[in-house]
């Protein structure tokens, strides 16, 4: 009788898949496509120029304010104490550590302090942070669906990126080293059980998914091309 997962039957494969695996399996081509990114390959081989990858500096500096503010809203409207108490861990680390990491790369991209904090917040950063924070205030399961596929996609090429060789440019290399670190992929697990927990309906948990994969591919391509006015 056969037992691998390759011979069972779609059904009871079905009935074993967990929602975050599954939403994994449905956005693993955006995925693939943010790995081959030339944005992304050029942190892998160390051929990015430094000022395209400054925009990332910036502008991920950004998205992390909404970022918190995703992260403080679900702190507050998560069903149970111990979830509460999560998202405001991953909240205070991410104030507390993730952005002064920010800080560490701006110094070493020649940005300032005070450059960072004035800098322009572009029109497709803007709207991956609205869609997050909007989707926070509609619910908590559509807010935990609009943040996971940010630190799930983060993970996923970091450690694509780390089984490679390392590129010569140091920077780059502890870029990947940050983000594949399984500290990092501990958190971002947590919260797909977070996901896979969720009472609320699949269909718009799944439209929600999609959406910030989306969004996910749309921020490297802004970063890529550069700014460009809202719309165009």
């Amino acid at each position: 009788m056969a037992t691998t997962l390759e011979t069972t039957s779609p059904s009871l494969r079905a009935v074993a898949e967990r929602r975050s695996q599954r939403l994994r399996r449905l956005a693993a081509g955006q995925r693939a496509a943010c790995l081959a990114h030339p944005f992304v390959q050029g942190i892998a081989d160390g051929s990015l120029p430094a000022a395209v990858f400054a925009r990332w500096v910036v502008q991920d500096w950004h998205y992390l304010q909404g970022y918190l503010v995703v992260l403080e809203s679900l702190a507050r409207s998560a069903p149970s104490a111990a979830a509460r108490l999560r998202w405001q861990e991953t909240a205070a680390l991410t104030r507390d550590e993730e952005l002064d990491l920010h800080r560490s790369f701006a110094r070493r991209f020649g940005i300032s302090a005070a450059d960072l904090a004035a800098a322009r917040v572009w029109p497709g950063t803007r709207a991956y942070t609205d869609f997050q924070v909007s989707q926070a205030e509609r619910s908590y399961g559509r807010g935990v669906a609009a943040l996971v596929p940010c630190g799930v996609g983060y993970v996923v090429l970091a450690q694509a990126l780390a089984a490679g060789p390392a590129p010569a440019d140091g920077r780059y290399a502890d870029w990947i080293c940050m983000y594949a670190d399984p500290v990092f992929a501990q958190a971002v697990a947590w919260m797909e059980t977070e996901l896979d927990a969720l009472q609320e309906e699949d269909a718009a948990l799944e439209e929600v998914y999609r959406e910030g994969a989306a969004q996910e591919l749309r921020f490297w391509e802004q970063l890529w091309q550069g700014e460009r006015p809202a719309g165009g």
